[in-house]
C-alpha cells in the first residue's frame, strides 16, 4: 500500500510540472507575439487540478492492470514443461 500512496505522489507532483511546463511554453508564446508575460492565478489553479486528476488516474490504472494480473495468475494452472 506504501507504493501505491508513493506512485500516486510522485504522479501527481510529475503530471504538475509537465503542465506547468506547458503553460510555461504558451505564456513564452504569448510574450514573444504580444510583448508581455501572462500566466494567471487560474492558470496555477487548472494546472494543479489537472495534475492532480491526471496523478490519481495514473494510480488507478496501475492498481487495475496489477489486479486483473494477480487474478489471471491465480486463475491460470501451471503448465506442465518436458
Amino acid at each position: 500500500m506504501i507504493n501505491y500512496l508513493k506512485l500516486l505522489v510522485y504522479s501527481c507532483v510529475f503530471c504538475c510540472i509537465v503542465y506547468f511546463l506547458l503553460g510555461g511554453g504558451v505564456s513564452l508564446i504569448i510574450y514573444l507575439t504580444k510583448g508581455y508575460f501572462f500566466y494567471s492565478l487560474e492558470q496555477v489553479k487548472r494546472t494543479v487540478f489537472f495534475g492532480s486528476v491526471s496523478g490519481i488516474a495514473i494510480t488507478l490504472a496501475a492498481i487495475v492492470f496489477r489486479s486483473i494480473d494477480k487474478y489471471k495468475n491465480l486463475k491460470t494452472p501451471p503448465s506442465d514443461s518436458e
